[in-house]
């Protein structure tokens, strides 16, 4: 049985990815894939220079926003 990675979604190749973990054309799919997707930049150069107080606020922030909840599951208030 032949595979079609292309016409997958992320999604379905990270699972399918994930439940045939022997597969290495399916990692090496899922790798190029994620290879291809936009970088985040979690602090630009210039808000590095901020006051180390201010570049930490910001830089919880900004994993707050991206991971959410998942980021600190076990805590009612994440570090500040």
């Amino acid at each position: 049985m032949s595979v079609n990675f292309d016409q997958m979604t992320d999604e379905e190749l990270k699972r399918y990815m994930l439940a045939h973990r022997q597969d290495q054309e399916a990692f090496h799919a899922y790798m190029d894939r994620r290879a291809l997707r936009p970088k985040k930049v979690l602090i630009s150069a210039e808000e590095a220079k901020l006051p180390f107080d201010e570049y930490v606020k910001l830089a919880n922030e900004r994993m707050r926003e991206h991971f959410g909840d998942r980021l600190f599951p076990q805590q009612q208030n994440p570090p500040q």
